[in-house]
């Protein structure tokens, strides 16, 4: 495994589900949603402006959309929906969900 596959795979799998837990433990209110929006938006279209120049940093920037976008979908839920239970399994699937880049990775090391 190279140094670049190992990253990828501990930001995969330690990195963004610890973040996303983070950012789950925040409040959830209608400002949370704005500002997680905004940071999905932003480093979207910041990934995009560089994407050319430095594709490493464009990279990261779409990884941290990503986290930020299944961060903001938990909280929309945990606003809408009441009960332990049904908190605690959106928070496992909200932060299941952050590992699923590295299958889309994983998937196109295959074929090409």
């Amino acid at each position: 495994m190279t140094a670049s596959v190992l990253t990828a795979f501990a930001l995969s799998f330690f990195g963004g589900p610890l973040l996303c837990a983070l950012l789950l433990r925040v409040r959830s209110t209608l400002i949370v949603l704005f500002a997680l929006a905004t940071v999905v938006v932003g480093s979207m279209a910041i990934a995009l402006w560089v994407e050319t120049g430095a594709p490493l940093l464009s990279l990261a920037l779409m990884w941290v959309g990503w986290v930020s976008a299944c961060a903001m979908v938990g909280h929309a839920f945990l606003r809408r929906l009441a009960g332990p239970r049904i908190r605690r399994w959106i928070t496992v699937v909200t932060i299941l969900a952050t590992t699923l880049p590295w299958f889309g990775l994983a998937t196109a090391r295959l074929m090409g």
